[in-house]
């Protein structure tokens, strides 16, 4: 409560000159940026994280007043914080979703700013996350913000892999309904997969990510599928899915860590889906399956590969 009297009291200082406005937002975004580490710490507790949802509506109200103030760092501390309270208040939080959806629709507008822009997609995953289905009213707005952002040639290339892995998360908390967007995403997807494979030095950490996020992707909306009981609408998007993985196991050039356990969790994830209807496509390509379980399925990987291999198995046979 004591910082947030403090940053309620930064609304009402005296501003009458550029510099004051500047040490004002400096403010605002110091003072949320603490309000959001006090919130993790509180919340990570049993017996304290009932402080943060007693607090929540407050500190909302205040997070949202942040949003006057014209600097894209304060922006980001603010959108941090709100996606750390949507975290700590689960589906309550969904009561703040009309006040608070312009403000998230602005922010993934923010090509110029692109780091706001590209917190904001990490805001949605959080939401994603927090509010499950509750999301739903304002999926429309959010997917299809995210596939312009997607397109355009303005935005940063850096927030374009972020954004595949939010539809994953989209596809997680929507679960079946999630079908709507599908055909959609599917183009991005495979495009994605295209450029991917780049083998241009200077994109190098683009090209990793990009894959990290293609795959994030895909086993958000495997298991979104899955749950749903659903999974047989997702006969369309198994070949791409599968001949993306295939590309990435033979580019042993640009290997990345984080992106073979990704993949053969993605291997797992469609076995698991889709069963014995993707089992011809596995057979057709079992000399690839068998490697990638085999060589990126070791180390700290080596207990996902048992229950990959044990899915697989059961897709195959």
């Amino acid at each position: 409560p004591a910082i947030m009297q403090k940053l309620g009291a930064t609304f009402t200082m005296q501003v009458s000159s550029a510099d004051q406005r500047e040490e004002q937002g400096e403010l605002q975004g110091l003072l949320s940026g603490v309000l959001n580490i006090i919130m993790q710490k509180l919340s990570a507790r049993v017996e304290t994280a009932h402080v943060v949802k007693q607090n929540a509506d407050q500190l909302m109200e205040l997070f949202l007043r942040v949003f006057a103030c014209r600097s894209a760092t304060v922006h980001e501390e603010a959108m941090l914080a709100i996606g750390q309270l949507a975290d700590a208040t689960e589906e309550d939080f969904s009561k703040h979703m009309k006040a608070f959806y312009p403000y998230l629709e602005t922010g993934l507008k923010n090509f110029d700013e692109y780091q706001v822009c590209a917190v904001t997609v990490g805001v949605v995953g959080d939401l994603c996350r927090a509010l499950n289905k509750a999301i739903m009213p304002y999926c429309d707005g959010i997917v299809m913000q995210l596939l312009k952002d997607l397109e355009s040639n303005d935005l940063h290339r850096s927030v374009k892999p972020p954004i595949l892995s939010c539809f994953g998360d989209i596809a997680l908390a929507l679960e079946g309904d999630f079908e709507k967007y599908l055909p959609y995403v599917m183009n991005f997807l495979k495009s994605a997969a295209a450029l991917a494979m780049s083998e241009d030095e200077d994109l190098y950490d683009f090209v990793v990510a990009l894959r990290q996020g293609i795959f994030e992707a895909y086993s958000g909306i495997l298991q979104g599928f899955k749950q749903s009981g659903k999974a047989t609408k997702l006969q369309e998007c198994a070949e791409p899915c599968m001949a993306f993985m295939e590309a990435i196991f033979k580019d042993s050039a640009t290997r990345d860590d984080d992106v073979n356990k990704a993949a053969l969790g993605v291997l797992g994830d469609l076995a698991d889906a889709l069963g014995q209807a993707v089992g011809a496509s596995l057979r057709a390509r079992t000399a690839c399956v068998q490697g990638l379980i085999n060589e990126f399925g070791q180390g700290d990987h080596a207990e996902l590969a048992v229950w990959v291999k044990d899915r697989v198995t059961r897709a195959m046979s």
